[in-house]
């Protein structure tokens, strides 16, 4: 390679490039521009609910464990051995007031009556022959022409008469007490109940105070509810104390998970006269009737119940979600152009997923369309796509 050919490489390859380089910069530079996009207008779809001031009657949410009304531990009152044992006297079972529930062996009771009965006979014999003896007395002496007002008890036999007397009435005692004994053989159901427990068997024997079982009364329940202080301000506590019917009675509606798909009616009858020191609640007793009646909706006792209260009507209230509030005093409003707005409200009571609002700056018979879910980005004055919520 010769020396120009040499020095074409060194200069001629750079030059090239250089030039390459020009003409693509002079193309970009030239390049027309885009003209700039103008951005469309995003209309947010905001869900509603369309509201009006009501009478709103908010629910109280409580709970308790539900007790017998009546429960009665059955005792042996006599001594001796077991005989017979009904067959209703087995727990679960239904027994009637009265119903005979087992029988202790009667025999000795029975000869204790008859021994009575031969004693109060004796007795009786005795005050028979005394009167007549009194009368003999009171009549010698009148003969003996004697007042009779002069003669002594003793000369009269006054006191052997009223020993006589008294000889009868304990005779007729101790036959009253024999046959109470005799009938105390016999165990009774003393109200309608439903047998918790036997302990007795045939061929027992069991002396006076020995336990046989338990029951308790089917006419009725009870549950024990606590109510905070604020809870007791929105119910009307005197309800419970109407004896003359001034006053609808308060009802609550209880549930258990035990039996989801029953629940029963507790009426409200009196509050516990105070308080509890640990919590300050105050304990409101309601009565359930009839639990155990409907086979298929039986309410145990010791069962754990949530309770529903109907609470003092709230009027000109405003329901809401709670999602709809926002800080606490404001709720998103849609106005006839479809724009949103921000309006002050004050909370009353949450009620289950619900806020109870008082609204001053509407009037009571309008209506207005509340945003469900705001957003943060919400702006007053913002257009939006408004959809309704199904009612």
């Amino acid at each position: 390679m010769t020396a120009f050919q040499r020095i074409l490489n060194i200069f001629l390859f750079p030059l090239i490039i250089l030039g390459a380089l020009l003409i693509a910069w002079i193309l970009i530079k030239n390049k027309p521009e885009r003209p700039a996009a103008t951005p469309r207008e995003v209309i947010p779809s905001v869900r509603y609910l369309e509201i009006s001031a009501q009478d709103e009657t908010p629910t109280i949410h409580t709970y308790g464990n539900v007790q017998s009304y009546f429960e009665a531990q059955l005792a042996a009152q006599v001594s001796g051995e077991i005989q017979d044992i009904s067959a209703q006297f087995n727990a679960g079972q239904f027994v009637k007031k009265g119903e005979l529930l087992l029988e202790i062996d009667p025999a000795d009771y029975q000869a204790v009556i008859a021994e009575e009965e031969a004693n109060l006979a004796s007795m009786q014999q005795a005050l028979a022959e005394e009167i007549i003896r009194s009368e003999l007395a009171a009549e010698d002496w009148t003969e003996s022409g004697r007042a009779l007002d002069s003669a002594s008890e003793l000369t009269l036999r006054k006191p052997q008469l009223a020993a006589a007397q008294a000889s009868v009435a304990s005779a007729q005692a101790s036959l009253q007490k024999a046959q109470l004994d005799l009938d105390r053989t016999k165990i009774r159901a003393p109200f309608d109940a439903i047998i918790q427990s036997r302990s007795a068997s045939p061929g027992n024997i069991v002396s006076s105070g020995s336990s046989l079982g338990s029951l308790i009364a089917t006419e009725k329940a009870e549950v024990r509810l606590p109510l905070t202080s604020a809870q007791v301000q929105r119910i009307n506590l005197e309800a419970l104390a109407d004896t003359e019917d001034k006053h609808a009675p308060l009802n609550a509606t209880l549930t258990t998970a035990t039996l989801p798909q029953a629940q029963w009616t507790a009426t409200l009858t009196r509050n516990e006269p105070s308080v509890n020191l640990n919590n300050q609640v105050i304990y409101v007793i309601g009565e359930i009737a009839e639990p155990f009646k409907d086979p298929q909706a039986f309410l145990p006792i010791g069962a754990f119940v949530d309770a529903s209260i109907p609470a003092n009507t709230i009027k000109d209230a405003y329901r809401v979600p709670n999602t709809a509030l926002v800080e606490d005093h404001y709720v998103w409003i849609i106005d006839e152009n479809t724009t949103l707005q921000r309006l002050p409200v004050t909370r009353l009571v949450a009620d289950g997923d619900d806020l109870l609002l008082h609204i001053e700056s509407i009037a009571k018979d309008a209506s207005i369309q509340v945003a469900i879910r705001p957003l943060n980005s919400f702006r007053i004055g913002q257009k939006v796509n408004p959809i309704a919520k199904a009612q």
